[in-house]
């Protein structure tokens, strides 16, 4: 299902103008949400999160952003779908018009989830790669969640032509960052590490929620810091957070191979708390 400027409609034809602002220049804001049981997981904080990001790359707010009509909209487009039922992944793009700037522009669109429960049925070998060819940019931008995700796409090319299922991504000095399916997460000698967005880390309200959930629970130590490419085959396990699978467990890197079963599970069971009193 597709909401085009407010309107609902099955997704049929293409409707993107060749002078877009967010295909010819990138310029926009593209933010997920995960849908679950009919209820749209953290609305409140990822509401404000695109309000702060459009702030920041100068989109202007319309009068009527508010989040009451938003996740009207969102929930609407939900009962309306003759395929989804109570789960989906919600991908909500705001731009300028391409004519008038001062005007806004938005599509939200609903699709199913690779992984409808937070934890995979079975476990499957992931291993991943290193991507070096090129950079991302250590500055605030690298953070935001925006439709320029140039580097992550030619990640994702070099992982299917070198049979991996993702891969690591470098900052501009050369420090791990995340990967181009999501937050890193990586657990080494009994803390857990995740790059910092200072350093060019992707932010998210699943970041964040993972986050505040791991030291709340105080069972590790959680350190946001920079994480050195040469780390990582130290680690004793790794995860990988996105809205859409929820958590992957790494199994390889390099000739590391990795044994998380029980650090992916305590991840997991940590998201779907945080999720589960996000809803009460």
């Amino acid at each position: 299902m597709l909401i085009n400027n407010g309107q609902i409609t099955e997704e049929i034809n293409p409707i993107i103008s060749h002078n877009n602002k967010a295909l010819t220049h990138g310029h926009s804001i593209v933010e997920e949400m995960r849908i679950m049981g009919g209820q749209i997981i953290f609305w409140e904080a990822h509401y404000l999160k695109i309000m702060a990001s459009m702030r920041m790359l100068r989109i202007t707010i319309p009068m009527d952003f508010t989040p009451e009509k938003l996740s009207d909209l969102i929930l609407d487009a939900l009962a309306k779908s003759p395929v989804l039922k109570q789960d989906a992944l919600v991908r909500f793009q705001v731009f300028p018009n391409e004519i008038a700037l001062r005007e806004t522009q938005y599509y939200i669109s609903l699709t199913e989830l690779r992984m409808p429960q937070w934890q995979s049925p079975a476990k499957t070998p992931f291993e991943m790669g290193l991507y070096k060819d090129y950079y991302v940019s250590n500055n605030g931008l690298s953070a935001l969640p925006t439709s320029n995700r140039l580097i992550a796409a030619l990640a994702h090319i070099f992982a299917f032509e070198n049979d991996f299922q993702a891969c690591f991504l470098l900052n501009t000095n050369k420090e791990v960052i995340g990967t181009n399916r999501g937050t890193l997460y990586m657990l080494l000698e009994g803390e857990i590490h995740t790059p910092p967005l200072s350093g060019g880390a992707k932010d998210s309200i699943f970041r964040k929620k993972m986050n505040q959930a791991i030291e709340k629970d105080s069972s590790y130590v959680l350190k946001t810091d920079s994480i050195s490419p040469f780390s990582l085959q130290k680690a004793s396990a790794l995860c990988i957070l996105n809205v859409s699978d929820g958590l992957i467990s790494v199994s390889k890197y390099r000739k590391k191979t990795y044994e998380g079963d029980d650090f992916y599970a305590y991840m997991t069971q940590l998201l779907a708390k945080a999720a589960q009193e996000a809803l009460i």
